[in-house]
């Protein structure tokens, strides 16, 4: 899913930066065929980097480039015919040890709740904003009354 899809109907992610030592994956590792030192000798054991490798007289020769470029889509999956929300959308550069990402968050910071009503309206009500409200599944414990949050939406019909 693009930002741009949600123009004229969602309140806009807010944009987040990073620039840094490597902390955040792509979501979860390394990019493909990425070595931050370009050349990595280790003892034989069970591999982790995600770049191409020899062996050599018991030790390991991994190899890789070391700039990449990246670009994390918002990652969600089906669970229990609803979406759960597993990351924010990204960009992101590696160059050597260090990177820099934009990442796009709720504007509230209620990541689960905002991106989770987006691929709701998007996937499960066919973008249908009105349908959407009607068949939001989730109810407070509470009071019994649903938890879509009108304060997200900027165009109403």
């Amino acid at each position: 899913m693009k930002i741009s899809d949600l123009k004229d109907v969602f309140v806009p992610p807010v944009k987040r930066y990073y620039l840094g030592k490597i902390v955040y994956g792509t979501p979860y590792f390394t990019p493909w065929n990425f070595n931050s030192t370009i050349l990595t000798i280790r003892k034989e054991r069970p591999r982790f980097l995600r770049c191409k490798f020899f062996k050599l007289f018991g030790y390991e020769i991994s190899y890789g480039w070391p700039i990449a470029f990246h670009s994390n889509d918002l990652g969600w999956k089906d669970k229990y015919n609803s979406p759960r929300f597993e990351w924010a959308p990204a960009f992101m550069i590696f160059f050597f040890n260090w990177q820099f990402i934009i990442h796009w968050h709720a504007p509230d910071g209620d990541d689960d709740k905002y991106w989770e009503m987006v691929l709701w309206w998007k996937h499960y009500a066919d973008g249908n904003l009105h349908k959407a409200r009607m068949t939001w599944p989730w109810r407070d414990a509470e009071t019994k009354r649903s938890t879509w949050n009108s304060r997200y939406i900027i165009r109403r019909k």
